[in-house]
């Protein structure tokens, strides 16, 4: 596997200096991949559930006394696929906005110390659609959905195993109107850290959902990611069906 480096232009276009084009770092773990199944490389341990109708966002944490007050901003999609974010109070009440997608959570304010002390949940449609673990300040999930009226390229792919064990790590899309997964990439690895630099990137349609799944020979943690560039699409362009 390549190892990836930095270009002028994409530099310009994560200062965003490039007008109609940004960046992604989308970055997860999973403490617990099993040898039977496949599971998502996020704060959950199993295969992540989308939220099936748009809905508000609430956030709470498996410790209340301790991260109940601070603050967390969640970032997403609404209905119409547009980018949205919104900062809610954890052990508050719903937010205004409304969400159809969550691909990542910040913790903004601490309540006690410097981080959440709890497992902090965003619930979407009764549905766990982020997790910041204890002490983590932030999500980590390798998942994302390309907005409305953009494509996305994914340019590089990366993954890392606790053990050295033979580890299978895919790179799954669908169309969020749709229920099939497809497979854009898969990879097998035994151990370590893994890159994949693509010099003809892989393209992404808008409304897509990208995420990053694994299983492993014996049960262990994995860490994965994916880096993507966004760019705008006139809406005269049909969708290519890669």
């Amino acid at each position: 596997m390549a190892v990836g480096y930095i270009t002028e232009q994409n530099l310009q276009i994560s200062r965003g200096l490039i007008r109609g084009a940004y960046s992604v770092n989308k970055f997860g773990y999973n403490s617990a991949v099993p040898s039977n199944a496949y599971e998502t490389i996020w704060d959950g341990s199993n295969l992540y559930t989308y939220i099936s109708s748009a809905g508000t966002a609430t956030v709470t944490s498996s410790d209340t006394s301790s991260d109940n007050g601070g603050t967390v901003t969640v970032y997403g999609l609404d209905a119409n696929y547009d980018l949205v974010q919104e900062t809610l109070t954890i052990g508050g009440s719903a937010g205004s906005q409304s969400f159809y997608r969550v691909f990542r959570a910040v913790l903004e304010t601490a309540n006690t110390g410097t981080s959440n002390v709890g497992t902090v949940t965003v619930t979407v449609d009764s549905t766990s659609a982020a997790i910041i673990s204890p002490d983590k300040g932030q999500t980590l999930m390798a998942i994302y959905t390309i907005p409305r009226g953009k494509k996305g390229y994914l340019v590089q792919l990366d993954a890392g195993s606790q053990k050295d064990l033979e580890n299978e790590i895919t790179l799954v899309v669908r169309n969020g109107s749709g229920n099939v997964f497809q497979t854009k990439e898969f990879i097998s690895v035994r151990g370590g850290f893994n890159t994949k630099t693509y010099t003809l990137p892989v393209e992404i349609d808008e409304k897509y959902d990208i995420e990053v799944r694994a299983k492993a020979s014996s049960t262990s943690a994995v860490s994965a990611g994916f880096e993507l560039i966004v760019l705008d699409v006139p809406r005269t362009m049909q969708v290519s069906g890669n």
